[in-house]
């Protein structure tokens, strides 16, 4: 670092003199312009008070000095108050002026009278009784007189506004003279003296409103009606009564605004300020309003990032899907709902949506994948809340597998079967092999295959509901059966032991016997009344496996005396018969087969010894 030397020092000392004597005197320049002899300058009053900062200028000097208590104001003084400071002239006939903050007035002589220079601002004036004042703003000069206590106020436009507080005081130009009256004040203008009115203001937002935000920064609206020539308006938003803490303050020109400034939820004072265009100030009465936030639904149930996992019986993997129940918390506020599922967090994938009016619902039916599900409300009057924080949740859900069912056993395991003659009568249940298992529990039917080997290389297949079946595309010879159970989901159990079919060729029509003897119309002598012995004998059918004998004394057979089936082709007749002409009469039969037709009859003749007919 250079040192300075001593000339730099020099000049550097030199400047910083300069400099504060340069700023002294921006302070104070009565050394540059002394002040006038105030011995030659009139007296007119003193400061009686100062508070903060209060200035006086002389209209000979160039610079602002502090006025102090005690001080004294000469003719063509100047005095100025600051903001939030106030000061008190005392004129030399005793009244007493008070000057507001924020205020300029100038203080000379004419003519022997008083006049005072309102440049801006406020003045409450005290004026001695039998004193006279001069005042003058811009171009306009009135003159007050009497006693009493008087507050003078110069408004945006430019007019005098007059406030008699106590006391009488005359009010007098060069047009007209009046008693001013009280609290009742007059603008004084170019145009003349009138009535001053205050505006007022009629709040039309009702009292103890509720205002719902969904949002932050949503609006509110406030509308109120002035009167007067107004300006402009002032609404305050205040957390207390007194309006120490203004928490809005909105300026506007129309009777509305709206109010989008974040706010904490909770009760709120407002009122409304009416500026007119005479600088009057009309004031509303206090209103409450309340503020709420429309909170957002928390959903409770799934949890964050739930896994619901499941396996089902189904038929279709397309019906591999779940419900799930959606559960939230909501403002009291709230009285609908709308849920949303999607499968993207960002819900540009909805892929189910819906409305309940409960704080639950159950969604449809979803298959295996990830999603998202959030929830906003709806308040009575349609009021919609903001979506509450997406939950996502995993379903997984996969076949059950199905069991094997169990193989079902044969009741039928070897079944023989003749194939009927065209003329054969049968029941439908015979006519074509029945094959027959046991029941098989959950299944929906059946597989039977038949074939003409062992290995079941080229079967014949069928799927039926019961457990039997009639094999009615038979084929002749040795064939092979066995059954499969079938499950729901078309599973097969293992198979069946094999049974066997053997399907025989038809039998040929049994044939009606041929009568060996006794001949026919033969006779037959007894010798006694005992019981005779008489043989019926016929030749053998082919395919007869019995034969049916009737004996009848009725031409007709309508009355059988004796009748049998037996094996063989010879019947003995033991039994006592009587006399006179005896028919009789076979037929062929086989067991499972129609028997042939009946020969035809034969007939002998009885005698014996006593018998009157009995030739000798």
């Amino acid at each position: 670092m250079t040192r300075l030397g001593k000339t730099e020092k020099t000049i550097f000392g030199v400047a910083v003199l300069v400099l504060l004597l340069f700023s002294y005197f921006l302070y104070d320049d009565s050394l540059l312009f002394p002040k006038s002899n105030q011995s030659e300058m009139e007296l007119i009053g003193s400061v009686a008070t100062s508070q903060n900062d209060v200035r006086r200028k002389n209209l000979d000097t160039f610079s602002w000095l502090p006025a102090t208590r005690e001080d004294k104001i000469f003719d063509n003084d100047s005095i100025y108050t600051g903001d939030r400071s106030e000061a008190q002239i005392r004129l030399q006939d005793g009244t007493l002026i008070r000057i507001a903050p924020n205020s300029l007035i100038t203080l000379n002589m004419k003519n022997g009278q008083m006049m005072l220079d309102l440049r801006y601002g406020n003045l409450v004036g005290d004026i001695t009784q039998g004193s006279q004042i001069k005042i003058k703003s811009g171009a306009e000069e009135f003159n007050l007189d009497g006693g009493g206590k008087i507050e003078f106020k110069k408004s945006h436009s430019g007019n005098v506004d007059l406030r008699l507080l106590a006391g009488k005081v005359n009010y007098q130009d060069k047009k007209v003279r009046k008693s001013l009256e009280k609290e009742q004040p007059i603008a004084v203008s170019p145009q003349g003296v009138k009535a001053l009115v205050k505006p007022t203001v009629e709040l039309l937002t009702a009292n103890n409103a509720t205002f719902v935000r969904e949002n932050p920064d949503d609006k509110m609206p406030f509308n109120w009606r002035g009167r007067g020539n107004i300006a402009r308006f002032e609404m305050e938003v205040s957390p207390t009564a007194d309006f120490n803490n203004v928490a809005v303050l909105k300026t506007t020109t129309e009777g509305k605004t709206e109010i989008s400034e974040p706010l904490e939820p909770g009760p709120y004072f407002w009122r409304v300020k009416a500026y007119d265009r005479n600088g009057e100030i009309g004031l509303s009465e206090t209103r409450q309003m309340s503020l709420l936030h429309l909170n957002v639904p928390v959903i409770t149930s799934p949890g964050q990032n739930a896994e619901f996992q499941m396996e089902l019986e189904v038929r279709d993997p397309s019906q591999l899907a779940i419900s799930t129940e959606v559960r939230w918390s909501a403002d009291s506020m709230l009285k609908s709902y709308h849920w949303q599922i999607s499968q993207d967090e960002k819900f540009e994938k909805v892929v189910k949506e819906g409305n309940s009016f409960v704080q639950n619902t159950l969604t449809p039916r979803l298959p295996s994948g990830t999603y998202w599900v959030r929830v906003n409300g709806a308040t009575q009057d349609k009021k919609i809340s903001g979506w509450s924080a997406a939950v996502p949740f995993t379903i997984q859900v996969t076949a059950k597998k199905e069991p094997i069912p169990d193989r079902p056993e044969l009741i039928a395991k070897d079944i023989k079967f003749r194939l009927p003659r065209p003329d054969e009568r049968r029941p439908a249940s015979e006519m074509a092999p029945k094959m027959e298992w046991t029941s098989v529990a959950k299944t929906r039917g059946y597989r039977v295959q038949v074939s003409k080997d062992l290995n079941f290389q080229k079967p014949q297949q069928y799927d039926v509901q019961d457990t039997s079946a009639l094999w009615s595309q038979m084929e002749k010879g040795q064939s092979y059966y066995r059954v499969y159970a079938v499950s729901p989901k078309g599973q097969l159990s293992p198979p069946s032991e094999v049974g066997s079919i053997l399907v025989e060729d038809m039998k040929p029509i049994l044939t009606s016997p041929q009568l060996m003897e006794p001949f026919n119309n033969m006779s037959i002598f007894l010798q006694t009344q005992q019981e005779p012995f008489i043989w019926l004998e016929w030749k053998k059918v082919a395919g007869a496996t019995g034969y049916t004998v009737e004996v009848s004394d009725k031409e007709d057979f309508s009355r059988i005396l004796y009748t049998s089936t037996l094996p063989g082709n010879r019947y003995l007749i033991k039994s006592k018969v009587p006399l006179g002409k005896i028919y009789w009469r076979v037929r062929a039969e086989a067991q499972g087969d129609t028997p042939s037709t009946w020969t035809d009859k034969r007939e002998f003749t009885v005698y014996h010894q006593k018998n009157e007919t009995f030739v000798k």
